[in-house]
């Protein structure tokens, strides 16, 4: 079986209805797609309660890292206010906070004892999106456990009646080999899963490209800038706006 399930509900009506994934665009242009993010699972790592924050860091060494996203509406293909963005990743160390982690060896077992981080919530954060349905997060550059390609989590909740978009994002592996080579991530070395997982994406998405992150070098760090597209009913909860009826 695949790691990934196959995704229903909406992201299967994509394409029907002349929708698909959210492009990135530049920090400061209007988005000129407004298309569904891609599903994916949420994974083992999620928790229930996250801070309401800009700055995830805490105490965390890495390199700093800096996550723009903007939250557009595919059935207006407008910005969204209000919409909430949650995120977390591992920390240099492949640890996420707020659970017990398994760490796994390259023939998949289980590496030593299980590695405690609960009533931790380092690398975790949710933001409300502003008028223009941006938020964004300070970071560090995630490191990576086996058997997974470097990798954040996100999932964006309208802010009224709305399909709650789930998924995950990748950093690429030619920036990760440069990223690794400093300090904390160097003792680890490179991330030994060399996978894409856009060839592993879910079957309901008629495009996987917004799987990946565009990251570009600012400073001793990086920046992202990433549209998250999602699907809002608002007032007609159940029904399809009058532009998507058909006669």
């Amino acid at each position: 079986m695949r790691r990934r399930t196959l995704i229903k509900g909406l992201a299967a009506l994509a394409p029907a209805i002349g929708i698909g994934n959210a492009l990135a665009q530049g920090p400061g242009s209007a988005a000129k797609t407004c298309r569904l993010i891609t599903q994916d699972i949420t994974g083992p790592y999620a928790v229930d309660s996250v801070p309401l924050r800009s700055n995830i860091v805490e105490d965390q060494a890495g390199t700093p890292l800096t996550l723009n996203f903007q939250v557009m509406d595919t059935f207006t293909c407008q910005p969204l206010a209000g919409a909430m963005v949650s995120i977390w990743h591992a920390n240099a160390e492949g640890l996420y906070s707020g659970v017990e982690n398994t760490m796994l060896s390259a023939d998949m077992k289980p590496a030593g004892d299980r590695i405690d981080t609960r009533g931790q919530s380092f690398l975790r954060g949710m933001q409300i999106t502003d008028a223009d349905g941006r938020a964004s997060f300070r970071t560090i550059y995630p490191g990576w456990y086996y058997p997974r390609p470097t990798h954040a989590h996100v999932v964006v909740t309208p802010p009224d009646f709305g399909e709650v978009a789930t998924t995950q994002l990748y950093f690429p592996n030619e920036v990760c080999d440069v990223a690794y080579l400093a300090e904390p991530y160097a003792h680890r070395g490179a991330n030994p899963d060399r996978s894409d997982p856009s060839k592993d994406s879910p079957a309901d998405s008629s495009d996987a490209g917004d799987l990946w992150l565009d990251l570009n070098k600012q400073g001793d760090g990086y920046v992202a800038n990433h549209n998250l597209g999602v699907t809002f009913y608002g007032d007609n909860f159940g029904e399809l706006t009058d532009f998507y009826r058909q006669s």
